[in-house]
């Protein structure tokens, strides 16, 4: 069987949506905001944007859909965006290039499967089953589908640094046939929502703030909660990063400077997210 892909968003067409400026009623331009990458922080965000909206009328925030941590920040770096959301920090030719980023939160990384499956808590030893390919059914007997990201998407990266182990059987799981393999955050949580016997990986912050209808699996008895990655009960996590050019737009800096306020952190606290100090 053939390995199922759900097409990726392009930069240039995400781009393209942003043509001609936001116009306010009595052809009074307003500034605008382009904001997008990481698909697990686009929730949070658009609740971030409705508040900035209305702190500040003159700016209008557009969110179109997710194009990925490293196409935000390709299209951020090039102007092409404000503002992009990544969940990985820059790298070296990236901040060489003009770069700057701006940490505001961390969410829980989770593994979550479709409501359909009889399952609430998991182990370590049976991801790494289940990524191996072990692991095909569920104790019930139904088809376990497992949901894959790219090899290079931050939910793999992730998963390949929680051990040895684990990034071996990333590694087989890659090389499976007839998986689904889903290109970004909402792709993912798309199928598992739809996808009948589902397992995959998501983020808190994503589950919460989207209202996502999927169930996110405890660990050894531990939940993917706010708290407990607080506390570090839970140890899975992902950092959420601001990307811009060195010499941001006016409006862009007080949007990131709303974000890291009192009232940006209450609401990101409302939806899965830890904001940064």
């Amino acid at each position: 069987m053939r390995v199922r892909r759900r097409v990726g968003i392009s930069v240039a067409w995400i781009v393209s949506l942003f043509l001609g400026a936001a116009v306010f009623p009595g052809n009074v331009r307003a500034e605008t905001l382009r904001i997008t990458g990481t698909g697990g922080a686009i929730g949070g965000m658009r609740l971030l944007a409705e508040a900035f909206r209305k702190a500040e009328p003159g700016v209008e925030v557009i969110l179109p859909r997710s194009i990925g941590s490293s196409g935000g920040i390709r299209a951020a770096i090039a102007g092409k965006l404000d503002i992009g959301l990544s969940a990985r920090p820059l790298s070296a030719e990236e901040r060489a290039e003009g770069g700057r980023q701006t940490a505001y939160a961390r969410t829980a990384f989770v593994f979550a499967v479709n409501p359909d499956v009889n399952l609430s808590d998991t182990t370590l030893a049976e991801v790494i089953d289940i990524y191996a390919g072990r692991k095909t059914d569920w104790e019930d007997g139904t088809a376990l589908r497992l949901i894959l990201r790219p090899a290079a998407d931050t939910d793999t990266i992730t998963l390949r640094k929680i051990s040895p182990e684990m990034a071996h059987a990333v590694e087989r799981s890659q090389k499976r046939e007839g998986l689904i393999v889903a290109t970004t955050d909402q792709n993912s949580a798309d199928e598992i929502e739809r996808t009948s016997g589902s397992f995959g990986t998501s983020t808190l912050a994503l589950v919460v703030s989207e209202k996502r209808r999927i169930r996110m699996l405890s660990l050894s008895g531990v939940q993917p909660t706010t708290k407990s990655v607080r506390d570090g009960t839970y140890p899975y996590t992902k950092t959420f990063f601001m990307v811009t050019r060195q010499a941001p737009s006016p409006a862009a800096e007080r949007f990131i400077r709303f974000v890291r306020s009192p009232e940006g952190k209450a609401i990101l606290s409302r939806v899965g997210h830890i904001p940064l100090p």
